[in-house]
C-alpha cells in the first residue's frame, strides 16, 4: 500500500527533524552529535541515516521546511488583487520565522550555522542556494509591486529582493540575541519606516560613482 508507506516515511522523517531541532536547541549545532540525534529520537543509526546523512543534512532539511512556509505566504500574496501593503507581506514573513516551533530556537541554530557556513563548503553552497531561492521569489514579488506603482520600476527587482532577503536573517540575528525582539516589534518599526518614505518619486540628480556601477539604478 504505497500511501501508508509514504505517511510511514513522512511521519518518521517528522519524528527526526523534531528531534533534532529539540537537540540543536539544548546543544547547538556543535554540542549536538549524530548520536544525540539517535537517542532524541529513539531510533537507530541505521533508521536515521536512512532520511539524513549530517547534521548538515539535517539542518538543510529544517531550513527548507521554513523557506517552504515563507514560499507558501508570499504565493498568497503575489495572487491577491490588489496586494496588500509591502510591510505586511514582510511582517508575515517574521511570523513564519518567529511561531513555533521557529521562534528563539531557529534564531539561535540559524546564528550557529551562519558561522558555521564559513568553514563548510558544502554548508555554504546548500545555505547560498536557499538564499537565491528566496531571493528569486522576492523579485517576483517586486515585479508585482513595479507593475502596480507601488515601487519605483527604474530599480532593477533583483536589487530590491536582495534587501527583502537579508531582512529575515536580520530578525533572526536579533531575536537570537536580545529578548525584546518578536515579529511584532520587527514589523511595526519596519511598517513605521516605510510609511515615512516619500510617496512621489524621488527627484533625479546627477548620476554618482555608485550609479555607475548599478545598472537601472536611478533617482
Amino acid at each position: 500500500m504505497p500511501l501508508v508507506s509514504q505517511r510511514y516515511r513522512d511521519a518518521r522523517r517528522r519524528q527526526i527533524l523534531d528531534a533534532a531541532r529539540r537537540c540543536f536547541a539544548r546543544g547547538g549545532f556543535h554540542g549536538t552529535s549524530m548520536q544525540d540525534v539517535f537517542a532524541e529520537a529513539g531510533l537507530s543509526a541505521g533508521a536515521v541515516y536512512g532520511y539524513f546523512a549530517s547534521k548538515d543534512d539535517l539542518v538543510g532539511a529544517i531550513i527548507e521546511e521554513v523557506l517552504n512556509e515563507i514560499g507558501a505566504a508570499l504565493n498568497t500574496f503575489t495572487d491577491t488583487e490588489p496586494p496588500p501593503p509591502l510591510c505586511e507581506v514582510l511582517g508575515q514573513v517574521f511570523e513564519v520565522l518567529d511561531r513555533p516551533p521557529n521562534g528563539g530556537q531557529l534564531a539561535g541554530l540559524a546564528v550557529q550555522v551562519w558561522a558555521e557556513a564559513g568553514r563548510s563548503p558544502e554548508l555554504s553552497a546548500r545555505l547560498s542556494a536557499y538564499y537565491r531561492q528566496m531571493s528569486e521569489r522576492f523579485t517576483m514579488l517586486v515585479q508585482r509591486y513595479q507593475r502596480d506603482g507601488a515601487l519605483n520600476p527604474d530599480v532593477d527587482a533583483h536589487y530590491v529582493a536582495q534587501v527583502l532577503t537579508a531582512l529575515g536573517p536580520a530578525f533572526l540575528s536579533q531575536r537570537a540575541l536580545l529578548d525584546d525582539v518578536s515579529a511584532g516589534t520587527f514589523s511595526r518599526g519596519l511598517c513605521g519606516l516605510l510609511a515615512g518614505w516619500p510617496d512621489h518619486a524621488p527627484i533625479a540628480r546627477q548620476e554618482t560613482a555608485l550609479d555607475s556601477h548599478v545598472p537601472g539604478l536611478s533617482y
